[in-house]
């Protein structure tokens, strides 16, 4: 299997008034062809300064201080903004979080859309009309041509999705990157889009990097899923190891808040307690440490490494397979 992206230890830091802080730090994961990677965790856990840092998107407080991001063995850090400029949007596309915010209210769809195939493919602007217009009839608007003349503000959220899925996906990028792609959907806008960001993968071919908070959105569209909290990677595995073996803690505290079909509806839905630490707060030790039912007073000295845990399976937890150490010791004494 063909690997695409390799982040490797990465580290992004931010300037401010009162010092340097680091909102991601030990990032390490691959995407290969035509695979989907769900990147979970609640706000404030790094998943989208981590897509904007692939992307080259930080704004000018932010670095990547440390490790490598690279797309085809071509480190990404290091290019120069014109040939950065060259692979974003045409090799490597994102649907941004809020479209209302990504698109330009002032400029029609027309305009923003043929703009972007323009640049990439250097068509003529009859040429990139007529794509446009293709590529809006691809992700499921019928009206296609009354779109391109229409304004941001006219047209609803599914819509602007759609939009924005179009123009992530007109040139045909080879990495898709997804953020919060369905936040504020209804259920069945947000089925429609996960169906037609399905259909353009198997049609194109495109590996996706799909940012999220919803597990039900993990289960339906992702092959392997990364667990992040407080800026780093706690765990991480195949979509159905994950769900059946889950081991931190933390992500055991995702899985329990889902609504399950056939619960008494009486049942009050578990909740994870406290909050995600800010970048400059980060406590010693494991940084779920104030949150988790099973801290221990090792998990508040020491910092958990990363560790495998079988079959591609990596958790960042003192406790994870203990009961398998227990077992093993238990054997061994008895024998």
């Amino acid at each position: 299997m063909t690997v695409l992206l390799e982040v490797e230890q990465l580290q992004v830091t931010f300037k401010t008034e009162k010092g340097n802080v680091a909102p991601v730090e030990n990032v390490d994961f691959c995407l290969n062809e035509e695979e989907t990677i769900a990147i979970v965790g609640e706000s404030g856990s790094g998943k989208s300064v981590t897509t904007l840092s692939i992307m080259g998107l930080l704004d000018k407080t932010g670095e990547v201080s440390r490790g490598a991001i690279r797309f085809k063995g071509k480190e990404l850090t290091k290019l120069p903004t014109r040939e950065l400029n060259r692979i974003r949007g045409n090799e490597i596309s994102m649907i941004f979080q809020e479209p209302m915010s990504a698109l330009n209210p002032v400029l029609t769809i027309g305009k923003q859309l043929t703009e972007q195939i323009r640049k990439h493919k250097k068509l003529s602007r009859g040429e990139a009309r007529e794509e446009s217009v293709v590529m809006l009839r691809k992700v499921g608007i019928s009206r296609a041509e009354s779109v391109m003349k229409e304004f941001p503000f006219s047209l609803s959220g599914g819509m602007l999705q759609r939009v924005m899925i179009a123009m992530a996906m007109s040139c045909s990028p080879q990495i898709l990157i997804a953020d919060e792609p369905t936040t504020a959907l209804d259920v069945t806008i947000q089925a429609q889009i996960l169906q037609l960001m399905k259909e353009l993968k198997q049609e194109l071919g495109t590996s996706i990097l799909l940012i999220t908070h919803d597990m039900n959105v993990v289960a339906e569209m992702a092959d392997k899923v990364i667990v992040m909290y407080g800026g780093e990677v706690v765990e991480e595995a195949d979509v159905f190891r994950l769900f059946e073996h889950h081991l931190h803690p933390y992500t055991q505290g995702l899985l329990s808040c889902i609504p399950r079909i056939g619960q008494n509806r009486s049942t009050r839905l578990k909740a994870i307690p406290g909050t995600v630490p800010l970048p400059q707060h980060m406590p010693t030790g494991c940084r779920f440490q104030d949150r988790c039912p099973h801290v221990t007073s090792r998990c508040r000295e020491e910092h958990p490494p990363l560790l495998e845990h079988g079959q591609g399976h990596r958790v960042r937890c003192w406790l994870a397979g203990q009961e398998k150490e227990e077992a093993k010791s238990a054997h061994e004494s008895s024998s």
